[in-house]
């Protein structure tokens, strides 16, 4: 069987699209602005578990951390962030509060919009702080 797509499609013409970043890795998902962030999480870990089985390595290096992705939707909790600075990522991501309640489009999300995202275990407290891990590529050009 193929590999799910990493896009989940929305036929709504209003749908938005989602860059979501952890470690190395950038998924690409189409959603809808009707969607709670559950649902957007559970997509999320479903497009994870079909590509990334053996989990999400957080730099190219070879002695790189990998990020495993739990079996079960019940031993994780997706925490998004949003850019310090839009125009340059590089500065990182703060944490995105939503309620259980949440949509997409309540929140005012913008038809393309980059979140990083962090996977807290059950054990983990997701009001306290929270460290997003983005590599971004270096750029080694000399002037």
């Amino acid at each position: 069987m193929p590999p799910r797509s990493a896009a989940v499609i929305d036929d709504s013409p209003t749908a938005l699209t989602l860059i979501l970043k952890h470690g190395i890795a950038s998924v690409f998902l189409f959603a809808s602005p009707s969607w709670t962030f559950e649902k957007l999480s559970t997509e999320l870990l479903e497009i994870l578990r079909d590509r990334y089985p053996e989990g999400l390595a957080t730099s190219t290096e070879p002695e790189s951390t990998v990020t495993p992705i739990p079996a079960d939707d019940a031993d994780v909790k997706v925490v998004f962030g949003t850019p310090r600075d839009v125009d340059d990522h590089t500065k990182g991501f703060k944490k995105f509060d939503v309620g259980p309640t949440d949509t997409l489009g309540t929140k005012g999300l913008k038809k393309v919009t980059t979140f990083a995202f962090a996977l807290l275990g059950p054990d983990q407290d997701e009001d306290g702080p929270v460290k997003f891990e983005v590599a971004f590529p270096a750029n080694d050009v000399e002037a």
